[in-house]
């Protein structure tokens, strides 16, 4: 869920489950008795809940690509101010107020879009205006793909369908010839000369 803020995660993630798979493994190959196989219809409530987990995560990462990356304020200020991006670092540093200077403290700037007074500058407004819109624009456009791609795909692969057709079809075929075999048998119980 937080690539953007750990971008080695799902390295770890993959390490961890190919162990995990591993010690399993061997713990049923060689310490377990066979499960006893049971058949079901879905994956029941689990899909509902990893894909509520998948649609939280979505916008988990647009808020940490909008409030902790750089992209969105480089962008309005090449938009709003200067398009090769000259000042942009002394643009995003604050002066420290007045009122902290005034207890003998030195002038120090910190990274934030504030005013002498410390007050939150227009820019300020705009960056966030422009960092909610990409919130909401990134989410449509990743839930937009992922149900593109949630149709093309179908649920079930075209060769299992086939041959569940082909077994339903030899099950009915059996069926009906079955039920000759009992029609004929009957009629021969019934019949006088038997």
């Amino acid at each position: 869920i937080f690539v953007a803020a750990f971008p080695l995660a799902p390295l770890f993630a993959l390490l961890n489950n190919w162990v995990e798979i591993r010690l399993d493994a061997q713990k049923f190959v060689c310490e377990y008795r066979r499960p006893v196989a049971e058949r079901a219809q879905d994956v029941g409530v689990w899909f509902f809940i990893l894909e509520a987990l998948a649609q939280v995560s979505v916008i988990v990462n647009a808020f940490l690509i909008a409030f902790t990356s750089d992209f969105l304020p480089r962008l309005l200020y090449q938009y709003e101010y200067d398009g090769e991006l000259h000042g942009f670092l002394n643009f995003t540093l604050a002066f420290s107020p007045e009122t902290y200077m005034a207890t003998n403290h030195t002038m120090c700037r910190y990274k934030a879009f504030r005013d002498e007074n410390g007050a939150y500058t227009l820019f300020y407004w705009k960056l966030l205006a422009v960092r909610l819109g990409f919130i909401i624009a990134f989410e449509h456009v990743v839930f937009f793909s992922l149900r593109c791609i949630d149709w093309l795909v179908p649920d079930i692969p075209e060769s299992v369908e086939i041959k569940v057709k082909r077994e339903r079809y030899l099950a009915k075929q059996a069926l009906a010839d079955n039920q000759d075999v009992l029609l004929t048998v009957s009629r021969d119980s019934e019949s006088p000369g038997a």
